[in-house]
């Protein structure tokens, strides 16, 4: 007696009910589902097409047992409530994409020990290789990942002493770079407005920048600027009332250096909103180049990071390393550059 097609949809799919609703054997299923390249393409058209009707999703806990390997790479970055690192996900996402792997992201909302407690419940799930962002980590978020046996990456950073690989760029000559392009701008009062030091203890990413931007005073002879400290470095609002401060306080200050765009753009606003004309009464820069930067009037000169790239190679040498293990102990520097617009004379 033949079976009816609404048969196949009572009850759970499995493998056997996929084969019979496609007409083909339980191995073409398995190969349709995990070398498909190797199966003629009306033969895989007619399993997909089973595979949907009857909503079958493979076992891939089983076939992580099987194969050892997962198909998962792990990203964990600090936020994904704005846009700075959006464009690093999209490149990882991207490289991943392509090579048939998938993406678990993670926030640690700049916490070390959230971080540790992500790394526990990602590693639990055998996932293929982790990204992480920064070199700053808890020593047991290391010693585990030193311990699992499978490629990871720090990425937006360049440092010594790094777990496995790293691609990013020098967070101190940024700093620096900003720093030494305004004191060749001829400004002579600068204020410098940035994360709490509480934030740069758990970031040493803004730390090392803070203290590239204090390296160019020193070597110009220069006293350090003075500073004005954010709670939320990525609130804009906040950001801009803090900077506006610092100038209402400090009537001498002919230019600001930010440590990120969100500080940046939010300073030019506030500063507008004071009545004061920018780059004319008050030059302001930052560091990071989010699709803000440039929307705003006058555009904010900044040092241009490139997340894409970082997230994109990030994932790259996690698959290579795969592959054929070549790129193991990698570490890439990205760089970055200055990108000068109107908020600087």
């Amino acid at each position: 007696m033949a079976t009816e097609k609404g048969d196949f949809l009572k009850g759970k799919a499995n493998l056997i009910k996929v084969a019979e609703h496609a007409g083909v054997s339980a191995m073409t299923v398995s190969r349709v589902i995990n070398q498909p390249s190797k199966v003629a393409d009306a033969t895989r058209q007619r399993v997909e097409a089973a595979l949907d009707a009857l909503g079958y999703v493979p076992n891939l806990a089983a076939n992580t047992l099987r194969r050892k390997r997962s198909g998962v790479i792990v990203a964990m970055v600090p936020t994904i409530d704005n846009s700075v690192f959006s464009d690093t996900i999209q490149g990882i996402s991207d490289a991943l994409e392509t090579a048939g792997y998938q993406l678990l992201l993670g926030c640690t909302s700049y916490s070390l020990e959230k971080e540790e407690k992500l790394t526990r419940a990602f590693l639990g799930r055998r996932p293929d290789g982790v990204i992480l962002t920064g070199s700053l980590h808890t020593d047991v978020t290391r010693n585990l990942l030193s311990n699992a046996g499978i490629p990871v990456v720090e990425m937006w950073d360049i440092a010594e002493g790094h777990i496995d690989m790293a691609v990013g760029f020098d967070n101190f000559q940024a700093g620096y770079d900003i720093a030494t392009y305004m004191l060749g701008r001829g400004y002579k009062n600068i204020g410098y407005v940035a994360g709490t030091e509480d934030h740069e203890a758990h970031e040493n990413r803004a730390a090392k920048r803070s203290a590239g931007i204090y390296a160019a005073f020193e070597d110009a002879c220069l006293p350090p600027p003075v500073r004005k400290n954010v709670d939320d470095p990525l609130n804009i609002e906040c950001c801009g009332a803090k900077a506006a401060d610092l100038v209402a306080s400090h009537k001498e200050i002919d230019a600001l250096i930010c440590a990120n765009e969100i500080i940046g753009v939010g300073a030019i606003k506030a500063l507008q909103l004071g009545g004061l004309v920018v780059p004319d009464d008050v030059s302001v820069a930052g560091i990071g180049d989010a699709s803000i930067a440039g929307l705003i009037h006058p555009g904010l000169t900044t040092i241009r990071i490139l997340g894409n790239r970082i997230g994109q190679r990030s994932a790259e040498v996690i698959l290579e390393c795969l592959k054929d293990g070549s790129a193991a102990k990698h570490q890439e520097d990205i760089g970055f550059h200055l990108v000068v617009r109107g908020s600087t004379k």
